[in-house]
């Protein structure tokens, strides 16, 4: 079948299952079970943003339309799908022991872009939920697309057809330094945004950049202001639509070990230029939480939304991190796929302390790249599988309050000596983003 042909099918086909989902009046729920921050018992939960969504985003766009009534309420939409390269990604975890000392870095999968081959089956998937993202987006929204070289040339026409091509704004060059060399070709040193308007009433808040004067000299033009910095002199224009950002480098502080992890400063751009304080802004295909991460530091609201263990645990370490209160919502049980605890921890409750004591899982299930290190640092430190967990000293039996994580190496957490505690419960989640659970009752 022909790429024209796929395209066509895949509109109209993502056309009918969209009509399909609005009339039909069922829809799944998805429910809190975790609040973190320094107020989790009191957040009010009925506010639509800052949340983390664990669950297929068809699914979780459905229910914001249906249930909570978000559509039309989303100012912004950030998409990083996957490419159609027909690879699999992994994510890379250490594991931290006391006695054996700290592993090497170990790969364990974190989602598949493996499609064999069925290109039109890829553009379906992207075409039915472009139009639910449409469907959310506010009448000043903007949905901005994040693709490669494989599929963007295809991804670019089904949006003019969904969100029409007048309201196509531009075409976005990221350009970095990373990536693979061949002597069959130029190497492939960036990826590209679409950024498409709902109307044309779209927000847009221009961005400025330097511009470097020729020979790095100053011009003395009448009426054009010049500055000089320790490259040079230049002058200040609005921002073009070429980006020269480095990616996440090895090194960096804001890195996750997620697979694809993206820059803050890539989407700080995107998030300034699309919206204002207050907005609400979303991520479908969110992976480690870059967005969340930059909405919380420009005051913007943020919802995630992701199918993989790994990158669910990766958006509450990191949100938690920064200090963001927020809620994470799970598909309801009776639609569930799969369970999302997946081991057994053993608590101990002291006077003043919770005690970490035993964590049971099978490490069979994780199929990882490294399996002999897991094998021996499970056999010998069972706790060095878990990298954060929090407490929750007046558990209502329904949703985990905790007010903060603490992290690997730690297995212990100060609780506040109060008889008054009649249930006590931890969740935290293991290296490979594995959620486990345990109740004390006191």
């Amino acid at each position: 079948m022909s790429r024209l042909i796929d395209m066509i099918d895949a509109v109209e086909a993502g056309k009918n299952v969209f009509e399909n989902i609005i009339q039909n009046g069922d829809c799944c729920d998805f429910v809190v079970d975790e609040i973190y921050g320094s107020n989790a018992a009191e957040q009010d939960m009925a506010l639509p943003g800052n949340r983390i969504a664990a669950g297929d985003n068809l699914k979780y766009m459905e229910y914001m339309i249906k249930k909570r009534g978000l559509n039309g309420k989303l100012q912004l939409i950030y998409a990083d799908p996957p490419f159609f390269s027909n690879g699999k990604y992994q994510a890379s975890v250490r594991i931290e022991s006391e006695l054996l000392g700290r592993s090497p870095l170990i790969k364990t999968g974190a989602y598949d872009d493996t499609w064999d081959g069925d290109f039109c089956q890829y553009l379906k998937m992207l075409a039915v939920r472009f139009y639910m993202m449409k469907e959310l987006l506010s009448d000043t929204g903007c949905l901005c697309v994040h693709l490669d070289w494989h599929a963007v040339h295809y991804v670019k026409v089904i949006l003019d057809e969904i969100f029409g091509e007048n309201n196509f704004v531009n075409e976005i060059i990221w350009t970095y330094k990373s990536g693979g060399a061949t002597k069959r070709s130029f190497a492939r040193k960036h990826d590209t945004i679409l950024f498409y308007s709902k109307t044309d009433k779209y927000t847009f808040n221009p961005q400025s950049e330097k511009s470097y004067n020729r020979g790095l000299k100053p011009y003395r033009f009448k009426g054009v202001e010049e500055y000089q910095d320790d490259i040079g002199w230049y002058t200040v224009v609005n921002m073009k639509d070429v980006w020269n950002i480095d990616m996440v480098g090895r090194t960096s502080a804001e890195r996750t070990g997620y697979a694809t992890q993206k820059p803050e400063k890539l989407l700080e751009r995107v998030v300034k230029a699309c919206s204002n304080e207050g907005d609400l802004c979303a991520d479908f295909f969110a992976g480690s939480g870059t967005l969340g991460a930059v909405c919380g530091k420009l005051n913007r609201g943020w919802i995630l939304c992701d199918n993989g263990d790994a990158a669910t645990s990766d958006q509450i370490y990191r949100m938690a991190g920064c200090g963001y209160e927020f809620a994470v919502e799970r598909i309801h049980d009776e639609y569930a796929e799969k369970s999302y605890t997946t081991a057994e921890a053993f608590v101990r409750a002291k006077e003043g302390e919770l005690v970490l004591a035993d964590l049971q899982m099978d490490i069979k299930m994780l199929c990882c790249s490294s399996d002999k290190i897991v094998e021996n640092y499970y056999s010998l430190d069972r706790l060095s599988m878990v990298r954060f967990w929090g407490a929750d000293t007046d558990y209502d039996g329904r949703i985990f309050r905790i007010n903060n994580i603490t992290e690997q190496k730690s297995k212990k957490i100060q609780i506040k000596n109060n008889s008054g505690h009649q249930r006590i419960a931890v969740v935290g989640y293991n290296v490979f983003g594995g959620r486990f659970t345990a109740e004390v009752i006191i």
